[in-house]
């Protein structure tokens, strides 16, 4: 049974506003709520948001048009429902000031590069009780948006990971609980590290030579948010290493790093620069990078081992 059938005739399973409502305190509640109706909204337009413009975000990337709406479309929403007190994006220079609590900074869509190719795209949010920039250990909840054959919203607050799918109905679309309370499984499956493999530092080279020969699967398709959703559902490791041309990586710390490093802890995952954890760093700027590797403890660990002999 396809899987939109399936929630739709299973009476038991619960709405993301029901669970919102029981689970999750009301300011993040109106946050998560707000990133799932605009997810809808930016779904819709991304077929019509092809080509580029003529501007570049903070770390000079060039800007989609896709990047503009759907920055434009959450940084207004979210200020909007009161709940924010900021709202800091890569794809601006300054941070929006609100009236609310909750610091969020996000990367509004991740990889819209694979636009043009029909691949899945993202969107990543963390939620921040303190002033940005700071480190992740100020996380009070992080989600991320999965642009793909489904509309997925994944996050966690103060418990599980869970994830939501948006499931048409007679009226607008209705996040329905997919799956619950998930775990990065023990075994891992899958791995997928960004950069050009020349471009590797040693360790990372011979680590990835290591998951080659147990037989690993390789999935790395230029999106952050695809390819970590994999490893989330069959365990393994996504990285964007140090690299010989940009040893502090490019992945930025606040927008994309840390956040996902809060959903992979509460998946019994890890997540590290190649010497520490990611959440215990603490950046400068808002659009600071870092190495990045997350996933399955065990092979996270591994890789931190081979850099510390480097």
């Amino acid at each position: 049974m396809p899987v939109g059938a399936y929630l739709r005739v299973n009476k038991l399973l619960t709405s993301l506003d029901e669970h919102l409502r029981a689970h999750v305190p009301d300011n993040l509640s109106s946050l998560i709520s707000t990133i799932a109706a605009a997810s809808i909204d930016i779904r819709r337009t991304l077929p019509t948001s092809l080509g580029m413009t003529a501007g570049v975000n903070t770390s000079g990337e060039k800007q989609a048009r896709a990047d503009v709406y759907a920055n434009e479309k959450f940084a207004t929403s979210l200020i909007g429902t009161g709940k924010a007190a900021e709202v800091a994006s890569e794809e601006m220079a300054d941070a929006l000031q609100g009236e609310g609590s909750i610091h969020v900074a996000m990367d509004p869509l991740d990889g819209s590069s694979n636009i043009s190719t029909n691949n899945p795209l993202g969107s990543i949010f963390g939620f921040y009780s303190s002033k940005l920039p700071c480190s992740g250990e100020h996380l009070v909840g992080a989600a991320y948006v999965t642009y793909g054959p489904m509309l997925t919203l994944t996050f966690a607050t103060d418990g599980p990971v869970q994830t939501f799918a948006a499931v048409e109905g007679d009226g607008a679309p209705v996040f329905t609980l997919l799956e619950d309370n998930i775990h990065i499984p023990l075994r891992p499956e899958v791995f997928g590290l960004g950069g050009q493999r020349k471009d590797w530092i040693e360790p990372v080279e011979r680590f990835v030579e290591t998951l080659e020969g147990r037989g690993m699967k390789l999935r790395y398709g230029g999106t952050f948010v695809g390819d970590y959703n994999q490893v989330l559902r069959y365990g393994g490791i996504f990285g964007y290493p140090a690299l010989k041309s940009k040893p502090k990586g490019k992945l930025r710390i606040l927008y994309e790093a840390a956040p996902m490093a809060y959903i992979t802890a509460h998946a019994d995952g890890a997540s590290s620069d190649g010497t520490q954890d990611i959440l215990t760093l603490r950046p400068s700027t808002l659009a600071q990078p870092t190495p990045l590797y997350l996933g399955s403890e065990s092979l996270v660990r591994e890789v931190e081992a081979l850099i510390a002999r480097r």
